[in-house]
């Protein structure tokens, strides 16, 4: 190999080195999603993943993934989503991974994995979670990204989701429609906790009232349409 090639070669194994130190600090989420199969963790009979060797730990994720499925099945319909999941014990993450101590949904393209932590280990946030992911599944990457708002993602998201703290106060229940402005997912989750907990109520009560008037056997088939051309006003409004 010339001496040329040999720093080439060096200069390219720095800049992987660094892009993977930097992401796995910066965007740890979507990091631990692409290196999530060579982390070393526990394949549970269902597919999931933890990273907990205890069998009465694993036997309770398989039982609470199950319980959380069953409850999108009978909310909206059988679930086809299948994305990563894995069960992590530690409050900080797996690994080298810094992770949301309840939980969070990562998309990298196509792929989806569902991460919970110890705090979310509840059917409430397991499912929301996955509904999340049902979401990529129906409306595709693409049009899940551009056209769906965050408060209709985290609202129906919320309607698998029964903690009672995210029940809308009867004092809250006026200005509904301006969570419609929350589009991003840097406007939804702006301001303190009590302010995030009004818009998590608020979306949950809007998406309520959508699902009602379309009916929750179509609401799958609203999504899916969003995959094939419509707009999100067509679609969904």
């Amino acid at each position: 190999m010339s001496p040329k090639m040999r720093r080439l070669m060096v200069v390219a194994i720095a800049s992987s080195l660094a892009f993977g130190f930097t992401s796995v600090h910066a965007l740890p989420g979507p990091t631990a999603c692409m290196f999530v199969g060579v982390a070393g963790l526990h394949v549970l009979p269902d597919g999931s993943l933890t990273d907990s060797p205890s069998p009465d730990e694993q036997e309770r994720y398989v039982r609470l993934t199950l319980e959380s499925r069953e409850r999108i099945a009978n909310t909206f319909g059988e679930p086809k989503a299948k994305p990563v999941l894995v069960y992590f014990s530690r409050p900080d993450g797996f690994g080298p991974f810094k992770l949301n101590a309840f939980g969070s949904t990562q998309f990298i393209g196509p792929h989806t994995c569902v991460m919970i932590g110890p705090a979310g280990q509840s059917i409430d946030v397991v499912a929301h979670e996955l509904m999340h992911a049902e979401i990529h599944e129906r409306a595709g990457f693409w049009s899940r990204f551009m056209k769906i708002p965050t408060w209709f993602d985290e609202g129906l998201a919320m309607q698998v989701d029964f903690r009672p703290k995210y029940l809308l106060a009867a004092e809250d229940a006026h200005g509904l429609d301006e969570v419609r402005h929350l589009t991003s997912f840097s406007s939804f989750f702006s301001g303190g906790e009590q302010v995030i907990i009004s818009h998590y109520a608020k979306a949950r009560v809007l998406v309520a009232n959508w699902v009602e008037r379309v009916g929750r056997a179509a609401v799958y088939q609203q999504l899916h349409q969003l995959r094939y051309g419509q707009s999100f006003a067509e679609a969904i409004e």
